[in-house]
């Protein structure tokens, strides 16, 4: 990740829980689910989806509390891995792709994320279609007239 960034993270001691474990169906599972979810976004009339740092990390940026995660090597007292990318060289998942597809196509009304890596933005949706939650780490706001 930007280890950068969570290098400047201020340090506390409860950050919740971490090495979360990541399940996986199987293949047939997996399948159900993904056309259960088709079924329900094609009824859908207004879509809206909130993504975290999962939708990331097969862009090279690694979680906060999963079994690699920053904060579970933290606590571990494991090193931070150096083969994350920094957010800048990082690049849209096909899962951001499908969502900007998904709001092309007039589904998708609306995104909500707490990631600070400013994928959803490079992907493709629109700013006016966004709400980043805890900001983006590419973006400034003029404190005098509020312009971005």
């Amino acid at each position: 990740m930007s280890l950068g960034y969570a290098e400047k993270l201020s340090y506390i001691e409860d950050v919740g829980n971490v090495g979360m474990v990541e399940y996986f169906d199987p293949s047939h599972v997996l399948r159900e689910k993904i056309d259960q979810l088709a079924i329900m976004i094609k009824k859908s009339k207004h879509l809206v989806v909130f993504t975290g740092a999962g939708i990331s990390t097969s862009c090279g940026i690694p979680d906060f509390r999963g079994p690699k995660g920053i904060w579970t090597l933290q606590r571990e007292g494991k090193a931070l891995p150096e083969a994350s990318l920094p957010f800048h060289r990082a690049a849209p998942s096909l899962t951001h792709m499908a969502l900007v597809e998904l709001e092309k196509t007039g589904i998708l009304k609306f995104v909500i994320s707490q990631n600070v890596d400013g994928l959803h933005l490079r992907s493709g949706i629109p700013r006016e279609k966004l709400a980043e939650l805890h900001g983006n780490s590419f973006m400034e706001v003029c404190p005098s007239c509020g312009e971005e």
